[in-house]
């Protein structure tokens, strides 16, 4: 969920708890506990459905970013009047970005004697940048797991 979710969703509980309590003391009749209870209680859904949809737009924003991001470079690749380093540098350097990845895993699996004790420590930290990098990069150009597709779907159906 969002940071707004978070903030505010462990908050409306705990409201509606002391608000229950403060009522109960100062109501008469069962009548009355029991009908403000389910306006309480009608409350808190509708809080919880607004926060449902906060978090399915800021989700559809976010794919929304992604989208303009592939489109954009589909633009640039297919327009005649660009450069050949424009229309290439995204798969330049993704491609180089995969390479160095490999080369770097090649390195200190297969040749571990090639690599001093103190350059290993930032060659193991660089190949984190560059695993998170490459998983930037694969999700950009395949798409980035059936479990996004599946929210998706998920939220397209929710929408209408």
């Amino acid at each position: 969920m969002s940071f707004l979710s978070n903030l505010l969703g462990g908050g409306a509980g705990k409201l509606v708890d002391s608000v229950g309590n403060t009522l109960d003391k100062l109501t008469t009749s069962k009548e009355e506990v029991l009908q403000i209870e389910q306006e309480l209680k009608k409350a808190e859904m509708q809080y919880r459905l607004e926060m449902q949809h906060l978090t399915i737009e800021e989700q559809k924003a976010s794919f929304a970013d992604t989208d303009s991001a592939r489109k954009r470079s589909a633009e640039v690749e297919t327009n005649v009047n660009a450069s050949w380093l424009s229309k290439n540098v995204s798969a330049l350097l993704a491609t180089g970005t995969t390479i160095l990845t490999f080369i770097l895993f090649y390195l200190l699996i297969f040749q571990p004697n090639v690599v001093s004790d103190k350059a290993k420590d930032i060659i193991i930290y660089v190949l984190g940048v560059l695993s998170a990098i490459i998983t930037q990069v694969f999700s950009f150009y395949f798409g980035s797991s059936q479990g996004s597709v599946d929210k998706g779907r998920t939220i397209d159906r929710m929408t209408k």
